[in-house]
């Protein structure tokens, strides 16, 4: 019983390396190649000013304007970010495996306490009536 526990947490331990490594993986190389982006001029559809009250459809495309410039500006930010994706990738897969680890041994332990100390067997005696 220890022993697939044991093999249970390993399989959960390799599953857990591989979803951080994998998303360290992809966010690295997003945030790297995110330095090579321009934002596009959006504008406001013709559909939708025919649905928008008018304050908001004067207002949305002075809002846009005013919002790409800012989007670039963290565009521009991501690829200094890669470094900081690696760092959060770490701690959070030693808290993940350490939490794993702790949950483990505490079952482990309650596994051997079960074991030495057993419960006692129904006597067949008693199911018999007298």
């Amino acid at each position: 019983m220890v022993r697939l526990l044991w093999s249970v947490v390993g399989l959960l331990l390799a599953l857990w390396s591989a979803v951080v490594w994998l998303g360290h993986l992809l966010l690295t190389a997003l945030f790297g190649a995110a330095g090579e982006l321009q934002v596009p001029v959006v504008t406001l559809p013709e559909y939708w000013a025919r649905w928008l009250p008018v304050e908001w459809a004067e207002s949305m495309p002075r809002l846009l304007a005013a919002a790409g410039p800012v989007v670039q500006g963290v565009i521009d930010s991501l690829p200094a970010l890669a470094g900081g994706v690696t760092v959060l990738a770490w701690a959070s897969w030693a808290v993940v495996a350490g939490l794993l680890l702790l949950a483990a041994g505490a079952s482990h332990a309650g596994l051997r306490r079960w074991q030495r100390h057993p419960q006692p067997a129904a006597s067949r005696t008693a199911l018999i009536p007298s």
